[in-house]
């Protein structure tokens, strides 16, 4: 029963945030709770989620209300000259850099500190890092909705209620965040360096976008392509590819036995959160796929499949904006749960299909490849269709042609930027490898985005 608990919690969380489309999954859940169950114990699974989805709803309207000490209670009130904290990664983009701050403090009120974070949009130069001090000049609000994309909510699954346009900032101070992190976003900006020395642009951007994380760059003309594919998840959202790297580790160790790769690709998933910048939404993408990686160890899906709604209702339970904003978040809950559910259905599976999946080469883990991409893309194609592209025949082809080709690139990159810290030149003759792939990508996403054009 707690499942079904925790399941209806998931619900009233969605329903809550006014996704619409989480009534047809309550009412597939109610038909399939009484069609396997029967009415009697139908009606008590039904009485628990319905418990479920009220503590869901009021755990997501608590999370709405803001308290005195919150930096967004400042929102709509004024320009002020205020002191605060650079304690996320700074995102320089083409004109101008946003800082997330915390420990706020308004002249004049020297002993009142601000909780919550404020995010500052400056002129982009100078440029201040992480653990600066900065005092700035603005007036906070919330941020407003753009055409029909609702920023303001995009925000909120950061914990950002409040910022501030055009501000004019000036460091005040240093040395106010943590070592940790600060030696994490120093490794991440040498490994930027580095794909920007041996990578031209496009390609450039399409690495710093799957390894990183790093999502700018890209011509405007490339990316409306992805667009029109439904291909922007690929480096639109960095948890999603928390998958890919598992598919990565699963090809280069295919000499393993499947345990072996197991662990393996854990300690790569780590790696890879540590690089991306270890920000909330990848750490829970990590703990998915890490989830995901020990149902393949173990072979037990139910016992797996509860660890991923538990894992879903704890993150959940502490930011209840995280399931219905963070796209990242939906892709690798169901991308998981494909790992989990669908590869082993389409290991099993006969007719054509299962023909034409025996002819794949075992060699390099290539068929293992091929069939957890798929799993993968079972279960998360449908969010991927209604947050990055429009329903259509050429959305899913492009991915089942295009994604293959994603975990190569990742790992021949990730190889030639590793030996580029030894010699850049070495490096520089290996990105020619990722430079062919990443052609084939382009010219693949160019050939499909004319296709749907067209059609």
């Amino acid at each position: 029963m707690v499942i079904f608990f925790m399941i209806g919690f998931l619900i009233g969380v969605f329903f809550a945030a006014q996704d619409v489309m989480i009534g047809v999954v309550f009412l597939g859940l109610v038909v399939w709770v009484f069609v396997r169950k029967g009415v009697v114990v139908g009606l008590k699974i039904l009485l628990v989620i319905m418990l479920g989805v009220c503590f869901g709803v009021g755990r997501f309207l608590l999370a709405e209300i803001s308290f005195g000490d919150d930096v967004s209670v400042l929102n709509g009130t004024g320009e002020f000259s205020m002191t605060g904290c650079v304690s996320g990664e700074v995102d320089v983009r083409a004109d101008r850099v946003k800082y997330t701050l915390t420990e706020v403090v308004i002249s004049g009120e020297e002993g009142r500190v601000y909780g919550g974070k404020l995010l500052v949009n400056a002129a982009k130069y100078p440029v201040y890092e992480y653990g600066d001090v900065l005092s700035v000049v603005g007036g906070p609000v919330r941020a407003e909705k753009i055409d029909d994309f609702d920023y303001g909510k995009y925000l909120e699954r950061y914990g950002i209620y409040s910022m501030v346009n055009n501000a004019r900032v000036m460091k005040v101070g240093d040395g106010c965040g943590s070592l940790f992190f600060e030696g994490i976003y120093d490794l991440k900006g040498k490994f930027e360096e580095k794909v920007s020395r041996i990578y031209s642009e496009p390609h450039g951007s399409m690495v710093a976008g799957l390894l990183l994380g790093v999502r700018k760059g890209i011509p405007e003309e490339l990316t409306l392509d992805f667009n029109e594919t439904g291909l922007t998840h690929i480096v639109a959202i960095s948890g999603y590819n928390i998958t890919l790297v598992i598919l990565v580790v699963f090809g280069m160790f295919g000499f393993l036995g499947r345990r072996a790769r197991v662990v393996v690709a854990s300690l790569f998933v780590f790696v890879f959160v540590v690089l991306v910048g270890a920000s909330s939404a990848v750490v829970r993408a990590g703990i998915m796929g890490v989830i995901g990686l020990f149902a393949l160890y173990f072979g037990r899906q139910n016992q797996v499949g509860y660890a991923v709604v538990l894992t879903a209702f704890f993150m959940n339970l502490w930011n209840p904006k995280v399931g219905p904003y963070d796209v990242g978040f939906q892709l690798s809950f169901l991308a998981t749960l494909g790992l989990i559910y669908v590869s082993p259905v389409i290991e099993k599976a006969g007719g054509v299909f299962g023909r034409a999946l025996s002819r794949v080469p075992v060699m390099f883990a290539v068929r293992e490849n091929l069939i957890m991409t798929l799993s993968a893309q079972t279960f998360a194609l449908p969010v991927i269709l209604r947050s990055f592209g429009r329903f259509s025949l050429i959305c899913p082809l492009a991915n089942i042609f295009v994604l293959p080709f994603i975990p190569l690139i990742m790992l021949s990159s990730f190889v030639a930027i590793v030996l580029s810290f030894v010699s850049e030149g070495l490096g520089e003759k290996v990105s020619f490898v990722s430079y062919f792939l990443l052609e084939i990508v382009f010219f693949l996403v160019r050939v499909f985005a004319e296709l749907s054009r067209t059609l």
